[in-house]
């Protein structure tokens, strides 16, 4: 290898400094392409294998958090979550600038994540993604007007601008979720009773 470089140092000398400004233009941009290239958007395989294998371990309350934003590598492991643990993802949240698209994702998670709490001890990580199916039909009105699928944070439709006096656009509010009803029909939802599940 140190040949190599002595050898490319010595044609870009080469290049630069003779008569032929063409040619030296040529053999310049012959040793350039023939120079392995990085590319910083290209990961090598280690870090693609080591993501691969963490999302591929993901139950649905690890995939709840990751859709709500929190790195991948934060998200705890482990058949059961703490009331230590939950307490600091909430604070982790909370520091965390999100995405439209996370806010309804992040607003599932802090409720789960209040409910270990509030419940004093260790939750398996099998009921909280039970818990996190009893989400699946419900939406929230996002801060840009549109109601978004709580587990998902996909928009389903607009319903207007959210005014700041009434935490609401319409009919919908900030902070409940809602259902549809039949059709185009929406109607405020309860949130899920979690210590039936």
């Amino acid at each position: 290898m140190p040949s190599e470089q002595v050898s490319r140092r010595r044609w870009i000398r080469v290049a630069c400094f003779s008569a032929r400004a063409p040619l030296s233009l040529l053999v310049m941009l012959a040793v350039l392409a023939s120079c392995p290239v990085a590319y910083a958007s290209h990961p090598s395989s280690d870090a693609l294998a080591a993501t691969r294998d963490a999302l591929a371990g993901l139950d649905e309350f690890g995939a709840l958090l990751l859709g709500a934003g929190l790195p991948i590598e934060a998200i705890p492991q482990g058949r059961s979550l703490s009331p230590v643990q939950a307490e600091r993802l909430r604070r982790h949240f909370s520091i965390l600038p999100y995405l439209p698209q996370q806010y309804s994702p992040r607003f599932v998670a802090h409720e789960l994540l209040r409910y270990v709490e509030q419940h004093g001890e260790e939750v398996s990580r099998w009921d909280l993604s039970r818990m996190v199916q009893a989400y699946r039909s419900l939406f929230l009105l996002r801060q840009d007007g549109y109601l978004a699928a709580a587990l998902t944070g996909e928009p389903s439709m607009c319903v207007g601008p959210v005014e700041v006096r009434d935490d609401g656009a319409g009919a919908f509010e900030m902070g409940v979720f809602h259902t549809r009803a039949d059709g185009d029909r929406w109607r405020s939802a309860d949130s899920p009773n979690l210590d039936k599940l």
